[in-house]
């Protein structure tokens, strides 16, 4: 019987800490807010769209465009491009709200910016 309460109590942790967790990875998301349109210092542009944690993607870095779906793993955002055989991996840190960092293959600690869209107009047009 001793045995049977103690399964009991350490399932019941389980899945209290399981469920922490799944709370505290969605208030982070939710603070990265990543879908949106991105601008890095050296002209880079990121354009995510879908969930907070993956949908399409659209790149510009260098004149060169590239398409495909992103998601997050952990602190890895992973882009699958179009026609491309596998996913790249580019490390993601979280600096402010609206401010984020990128270090992989072709950004190389690259510093963006969340573009604002919640732009008001101060007066009407006809």
């Amino acid at each position: 019987m001793a045995s049977l309460l103690l399964i009991i109590i350490v399932a019941a942790a389980a899945v209290m800490w399981v469920r922490g967790a799944r709370q505290n990875r969605l208030r982070w998301l939710e603070k990265l807010h990543l879908p949106g349109l991105w601008h890095g210092d050296s002209g880079v542009r990121l354009e995510l769209g879908g969930t907070l944690e993956g949908g399409p993607y659209r790149l510009l870095v260098e004149g060169r465009e590239e398409r495909g779906a992103w998601s997050l793993h952990g602190h890895d955002l992973m882009l699958h491009g179009e026609g491309e055989s596998g996913p790249r991996r580019y490390d993601l840190r979280f600096f402010d709200a609206g401010k984020i960092g990128l270090h992989g293959q072709a950004l190389d600690r690259e510093i963006l910016n969340r573009a604002g869209d919640n732009i008001v107009p101060l007066r009407r047009t006809h």
